[in-house]
């Protein structure tokens, strides 16, 4: 799967299930290392020097890995599957 910026910072938050490609089995994602990255922006809010507009970066230089709470590190490309947590 393809995350943006954006999604990536929900998915640390809301801390989904997910099915890598080598597992049969749901692993719940813990998160995603996002430091040095643009700070996430809260849609219907504007800032002085955002005005509202998504961060250039919003696909570039993503992070590649994820740390489930197992403390195992997954390929985010891997990811074929999501579902909310229970």
């Amino acid at each position: 799967m393809i995350f943006s910026l954006t999604q990536l910072y929900l998915t640390n938050r809301s801390k989904p299930l997910v099915l890598v490609d080598d597992t049969d089995e749901w692993i719940q994602w813990d998160y995603c290392d996002l430091e040095g990255l643009p700070p996430e922006r809260i849609l219907g809010t504007i800032h002085m020097n955002s005005h509202g507009k998504i961060p250039k970066g919003q696909w570039d230089n993503l992070p590649t890995t994820f740390t489930a709470t197992d403390g195992k590190v997954y390929k985010i490309g891997d990811i074929h599957s999501l579902k909310i947590s229970d």
